[in-house]
C-alpha cells in the first residue's frame, strides 16, 4: 500500500540547550505516566513555566501567520513524566531507558488520538531560567525553530527540576482524527473501531498493527482488529486512510488482541 509522505510521522534530533547535560545510566525501567514518586534528593517540581512557553510557542507562531497549536493534555502528560524520568535517572533523550520514543510513550499513555506526525524537543537549562529564556535557548536551534513553523496542530509541555537543573520537553502533534471511544489496552477480536477524522475528505481503508521496531506484526481491512492468529498480538494501531487518490497512515494506540 503506498504511503505518501505529505503526511508523516519525524523524530526530530535536537541539539540540548543549557550549560550541561546528565549522562545516562544503566538502569532500565518504563516510566510510569500515572505516578510520580519523587526518590532523589534536591528534586522539585514547584516551577511551572509550561503555560508561558505555549503562550510564546503560538506568538512565534502568530508571526509566521500560522494558526495556534491547541494544548492537548495527554501530551502535556507524556511531556512532564518524560522530563521527570531524564531528570531522576540522569539521562538526557527522545526515548526512555526502556527504548520507547516519546511517540511510543503517547500511544501507550492515549487511547484516543489518531496522528498524522510528530516531532519533540528537549533543553536542559540551570534552575529558576525564565519561559522567555527557555524559548530563546529552545528556538536557537534550527531544528527546534522548524518545529514551530510546521503544520502541527496540538502541543503539550511538561518540566521538571532536579539538582539545580531545569528539565524541558515539548511534544508536538498533527492530531487528524480520533477514536470516539477510548480503545482499552487489552482487545478482542469482537472489537469495534469507530473513528472520526479532521477531514470529511478521508476514508479509513484499513488497519495494522507494528511492533515497536516498526515492523508489520498484523493487517487487515474493515472495522473489527481480526488478526487471525490463535494467540494474543500486540502492537501500535495503525489506521490508513484514503485522502482523493492517496494513502495515508494515521497512528493510534498501543493495543492487544487476545
Amino acid at each position: 500500500m503506498l504511503h505518501r509522505t505529505s503526511i508523516f510521522l519525524s523524530f526530530v534530533a535536537v541539539a540540548l540547550a543549557g550549560p550541561g547535560m546528565a549522562f545516562a545510566q544503566t538502569a532500565v525501567e518504563p516510566v510510569s505516566y500515572t505516578e510520580f514518586r519523587v526518590t532523589a534528593q534536591g528534586a522539585t517540581s514547584a516551577y511551572h513555566p509550561e503555560a508561558d512557553l505555549h503562550v510564546l510557542a503560538n506568538a512565534s507562531r502568530a508571526e509566521s501567520g500560522l494558526a495556534a497549536l491547541e494544548a492537548h493534555p495527554g501530551l502535556a502528560a507524556v511531556a512532564k513524566a518524560h522530563a521527570r524520568d531524564m531528570a531522576m535517572k540522569g539521562y538526557v533523550g527522545y526515548a526512555d531507558e526502556a527504548g520507547f520514543s516519546l511517540l511510543d510513550q503517547v500511544r501507550l499513555a492515549d487511547r484516543i488520538a489518531l496522528i498524522s506526525s510528530f516531532a519533540s524537543s528537549i533543553a536542559v537549562l540551570e534552575e529558576g531560567a525564565s519561559p522567555a529564556r527557555i524559548h530563546d535557548a529552545i528556538q536557537s536551534n534550527a531544528a527546534n525553530a522548524e518545529n514551530l513553523q510546521r503544520g502541527f496542530s496540538h502541543a503539550g509541555t511538561g518540566s521538571f527540576v532536579a539538582g539545580g537543573r531545569l528539565y524541558i520537553v515539548q511534544v508536538f502533534a498533527r492530531i487528524a482524527g480520533h477514536l470516539d471511544q477510548p480503545l482499552p489496552m487489552q482487545l478482542t477480536e469482537s472489537t469495534v473501531l469507530h473513528t472520526s477524522l479532521s477531514s470529511e475528505h478521508m476514508t479509513p481503508v484499513g488497519w495494522s498493527l507494528s511492533n515497536q521496531s516498526g515492523d508489520l506484526v498484523a493487517r487487515g481491512g474493515g472495522h473489527r482488529i481480526q488478526t487471525g492468529t490463535r494467540g494474543p498480538v500486540a502492537g501500535f494501531l495503525n489506521l490508513d486512510v484514503a485522502l482523493g487518490p492517496d494513502i495515508y497512515t494515521l497512528r493510534g494506540p498501543f493495543v492487544q488482541v487476545n
